[in-house]
């Protein structure tokens, strides 16, 4: 479950980070920003649906792939893509623990 919480809080730093780093085109800002978005979704939805972890590969190789494949004009957003994309790609990896047996129906008592 930490694993999703840290890819959630990646999410947030991707949303964050072009206030912090200062992007240099509104293009960059407005694709971490929906990245970011889809990163939180995704986190939040692996912490209800295990399998939705794996859901979370697919954003993290773009960020991957995007760090060199597009020239945003700034070392510092390809860096944070890449840093990014590797820590949301490794969390994904990350399986949950075990699972309480809350949602499982109560036995009656005979």
């Amino acid at each position: 479950m930490r694993a999703r919480w840290a890819s959630f809080a990646v999410g947030l730093w991707l949303i964050l980070a072009p206030l912090a780093l200062g992007y240099p085109s509104v293009a960059a800002v407005l694709h971490e920003v929906a990245l970011g978005l889809l990163v939180c979704v995704g986190a939040l939805a692996a912490l209800e649906w295990r399998a939705a972890r794996f859901a979370l590969v697919a954003p993290a190789l773009w960020l991957l792939a995007a760090s060199d494949a597009i020239d945003w004009g700034s070392t510092a957003v390809a860096a944070n893509e890449f840093a990014s994309g590797l820590a949301v790609l490794l969390l994904a990896l990350v399986p949950a623990g075990k699972v309480a047996n809350a949602r499982a129906p109560a036995k009656m008592a005979a």
